[in-house]
C-alpha cells in the first residue's frame, strides 16, 4: 500500500510526488521522489481504477443494509486530506464517450483501507472476474498508456481536468499497428461496459455505425487473404491460369502472380479453465504461398492443406491439467504429427523460431491467423513472445469475422461448427495443434470458395 505524505506543484508545472512506499507506482524505481508532468504517460507497470467504478464502489460491492449511508461518507470523505493522480485515455471507438479518467490502484486500495478503519467495516475489493476493473494494465501488446492530468484535490479539479482532455483528444490512428489498435478499442469497450451503470439505453446510432464497419473491416480481410493467395488481383507481377472468356476453376493454377510471397501463420493457444493464466499448449500450422502458387487448390482448396505444416507444444510443467468443464481438452490427440513438449522456459523461443524473429533469416511477410484470434495474441503475450515486435508481422486474418462477412451474420461459430459448414472433415478439436490446423484450413476453404463463386458470376455475366 501507499501512504502519500506529501505533493506539491513545481514551477515547471510538474507535481513532485513524495511516498512511503514506490515500489508499483514507480515501475519499481527505489527514489522516494517522482516528478510527473502533465502529458507524461504512467509507467508501464502501475495498475489503475476508473475513476467512475471508485464513485459507484460503495453501492455496488458495500455492505447490503448499509450500502446507502456507507456510500453517503464513502463520497464525504472522497477528498478529506487527500488527492488524488488523475490519468486519462481518450475513447479510440470514435462514439463520442469522455475520455476515461483513471487513478493508480494503489491509492485506490489506500483509500479502501481508511475508509475500511474508520467505519469499521469489512469492505474488500473484489477478486476475480468481478475485480479486474479495480487493477488494469496497460502498454502490453504495443497498447498507449495512460497520461497524466494532474492532482485532484476536488471534484471540481475533476471536472476541470475532464474538459482538459475533452479538449486535447489523443489520436491512436498513427504509431500503433493495426493489430495492436484492435487490441487496445476491444480493451476500452471492455473497460466502458464495467463501469456503466446500465441504466441508460444503447445509442442504437452507434451500434448501427460500429456493426457496419466491423462489416467492413470483415469484408477486406476475405479480399486481403485472397490477395495474398494469388486469387484476386492486385499488385500482381504476372496474370496467368485465367481465361477470360470461361473464368477460373478450382482445378487450374492461381490466376494471380504476387510480387512477394508470404507465410500464413495459423496460432491456436489452449489455456487451463480453472486458471486462464495458465497456458497448457500451443499449436501452430505453417502455409508459404511460395508452395501453394505450384499447386492448383482444388475443392475447397483442399490440395493446399497437404502443404500445411503443422506443429503441437505441450508445456510439460502442466501435463496434469487438461479440460474438461467447459471442454473436453485432448492434448494427447495431435492428428498431424508428433506433439512436442517442452518447458515454459523454452516455448517463447520455440514461437520465435517459427513465426519469426530479428534475428531470422526468412525476412518475408507474416500473415497471422486464428479463429477470434484476439485471445490467443495475449496468450502468446503472457508466454513471453509479442507477436506486435516482430517486423515480419504485416497482417492478421480471422477465421470467425470473414465467416460472419460471408454469412452476413452478427454472429459468430465455432471452430467446429465452421469447419461442419464449410464442409471440411475435423475431428478431436480442442488440441492447440489440431485446432490450428484446421482454422487455416478453414480460411483457405473460404478464400477459394469465394473466389471460385466469384470468377462463375463473372463467367455467365
Amino acid at each position: 500500500m501507499d501512504s502519500f505524505k506529501e505533493a506539491k506543484p513545481l514551477s515547471n508545472g510538474s507535481w513532485a510526488i513524495y511516498n512511503d512506499s514506490t515500489e508499483e507506482i514507480n515501475g519499481g524505481l527505489s527514489s522516494k521522489l517522482r516528478t510527473t508532468n502533465l502529458g507524461d504517460p504512467s509507467p508501464e507497470k502501475m495498475r489503475f481504477c476508473p475513476w467512475k467504478a471508485i464513485r459507484t464502489f460503495p453501492y455496488v460491492h458495500g455492505n447490503g443494509q448499509n450500502r446507502d449511508v456507507v456510500g453517503e461518507i464513502f463520497n464525504e470523505i472522497l477528498f478529506e486530506n487527500r488527492s488524488w493522480d488523475i490519468y486519462f485515455l481518450s475513447d479510440p471507438n470514435g462514439f463520442g464517450r469522455d475520455p476515461l479518467l483513471l487513478v493508480p490502484t494503489s491509492q485506490f486500495k489506500d483509500f479502501v483501507d481508511v475508509i475500511s478503519s474508520q467505519l469499521q467495516i469489512s469492505l474488500p475489493i473484489p477478486r476475480g472476474l468481478t475485480g479486474e476493473k479495480f487493477s488494469l494494465a496497460f502498454g502490453s501488446w504495443g497498447m498507449p498508456l495512460p497520461r497524466f492530468l494532474g492532482r485532484a484535490q476536488s471534484l471540481n479539479d475533476l471536472e476541470q481536468f475532464k474538459n482538459q482532455a475533452k479538449g486535447s483528444p489523443q489520436d491512436y490512428s498513427t504509431g500503433l499497428h493495426a493489430a495492436a489498435l484492435e487490441v487496445f478499442k476491444n480493451k476500452m469497450e471492455e473497460i466502458h461496459n464495467s463501469i456503466k451503470s446500465g441504466k441508460k439505453k444503447k445509442n442504437p446510432e452507434a451500434a448501427r455505425i460500429k456493426r457496419v464497419e466491423r462489416q467492413k473491416t470483415y469484408g477486406k480481410m476475405i479480399k486481403r487473404s485472397q490477395g495474398y493467395l494469388g486469387l484476386l488481383r492486385g499488385r500482381a507481377e504476372v496474370g496467368f491460369g485465367l481465361d477470360p472468356a470461361t473464368g477460373w476453376d478450382v482445378a487450374r493454377l492461381v490466376p494471380f502472380q504476387t510480387k512477394n510471397t508470404v507465410r500464413f501463420v495459423c496460432v491456436d493457444v489452449e489455456a487451463w479453465e480453472r486458471s486462464r493464466h495458465v497456458i497448457t499448449e500451443v499449436g501452430f500450422a505453417v502455409l508459404d504461398t511460395e508452395d501453394t502458387m505450384c499447386v492448383a487448390p482444388g475443392k475447397n482448396g483442399c490440395n493446399w492443406f497437404e502443404l500445411i505444416k503443422s506443429r503441437h507444444f505441450v508445456i510439460r510443467e502442466h501435463l496434469d491439467k487438461t479440460n474438461s468443464i467447459y471442454v473436453q481438452g485432448c492434448p494427447h490427440l495431435f492428428s498431424f504429427g508428433a506433439s512436442e513438449y517442452v518447458y515454459s522456459k523454452d516455448i517463447a523461443r520455440m514461437i520465435g523460431n517459427i513465426i519469426g524473429d530479428t534475428e531470422s533469416e526468412d525476412k518475408r511477410p507474416v500473415i497471422m491467423v486464428g479463429h477470434d484470434m484476439i485471445q490467443d495474441l495475449k496468450y502468446l503475450a503472457n508466454v513471453g513472445f509479442n507477436v506486435w515486435r516482430v517486423p515480419q508481422f504485416k497482417d492478421e486474418i480471422d477465421t470467425k469475422s470473414m465467416y460472419q462477412r460471408l454469412q452476413k451474420s452478427a454472429n459468430g461459430r465455432a471452430l467446429s461448427t465452421l469447419c461442419e459448414e464449410l464442409g471440411i472433415p475435423g475431428y478431436n478439436f480442442h488440441n492447440a495443434g489440431n485446432d490450428a490446423t484446421y482454422t487455416l484450413r478453414a480460411m483457405i476453404a473460404m478464400a477459394v470458395q469465394q473466389a471460385a463463386k466469384d470468377s462463375s458470376n463473372l463467367g455467365s455475366g
